[in-house]
Order: C-alpha cells, then structure tokens, then sequence
C-alpha cells in the first residue's frame, strides 16, 4: 500500500464522505435503500429503484466479478506516465445482480484477465492519506 504522490486524489463530495471514511479503514460501503433494500452506486440522495430517501451504508464483501475490462496504454494524465499500462476493469458485486463499480485492476499480467474471473477488493494509499478501493484477481 505505498502511497502514489503525483496522481490526482479524491475530494469527497457531500454526502460521498462516509464512503471515503469506510476506505479509509479497509472497508467496502455502499449505500442500501431502507426501504426496497436494493444498493446503489454512486452514492444518491434518493434510491433509484424505488426514490426512498432513508438508507444506510452498509459494508460489503468486495468480491465480484469482472465484466469488462481495458488496458489504458496511453496517459490520459500527466501523473499516469509512469503508471502506463494500468488496467481498469467494471466489476458487477457479488451482493446484487447490477450492482457495478469501475476500478483498477492491481498485481495481475493484462493477459491473464478474463471476463467473468473472480476479484476481490483491495486498498492504496493515495497522497494526501486517503485509501482507494482496486481490484485483484481472488485466489481460487
């Protein structure tokens, strides 16, 4: 978890700041309707599948599975160039059927990732301290 200095960091948003707190202590959360139960990404004030406006942020297991993927080859930054080729992947959660975050895809050969393969959720240390949620391929 070696922090990266030069690559942009996250300013929370508000109502986001309890997300960036979770990962700041290795956890997953995401927010969980109090009404139809159902998670939403990104964070909302109202649900998007039934327009509650009661929910909690509810810990997740980070496992998911991979359902598309790219290897950026060229920075799109200038902090990024010495991070080329880096991987980001769209990962569908484990704990809902839809339930999808993008992401990078950490510690794995571009030619070994598939979609569907199992990853789990891991965390770097972004400068100024904030930790950011990545994916590695899950050991079978």
């Amino acid at each position: 978890m070696s922090a990266q200095s030069n690559f942009p960091y996250p300013i929370p948003e508000y109502g986001s700041e309890p997300y960036w707190a979770a990962c700041n202590k290795l956890s997953l959360v995401m927010q969980q309707c109090a009404d139809c139960k159902n998670f939403r990404w990104q964070p909302a004030p109202l649900c998007t599948f039934c327009s509650g406006e009661e929910f909690a942020w509810t810990p997740l297991s980070g496992r998911g599975r991979i359902t598309t993927w790219t290897t950026v080859i060229h920075p799109v930054h200038p902090a990024a160039v010495e991070r080329v080729p880096y991987v980001v992947v769209e990962v569908e959660l484990e704990e809902q059927a839809g339930l999808r975050m993008l992401s990078n895809l950490v510690g794995s050969d571009p030619d070994s990732i598939a979609v569907g393969a199992l990853v789990t959720v891991d965390f770097v240390k972004q400068v100024p301290g904030q930790m950011l949620p990545v994916f590695r391929l899950a050991t079978p």
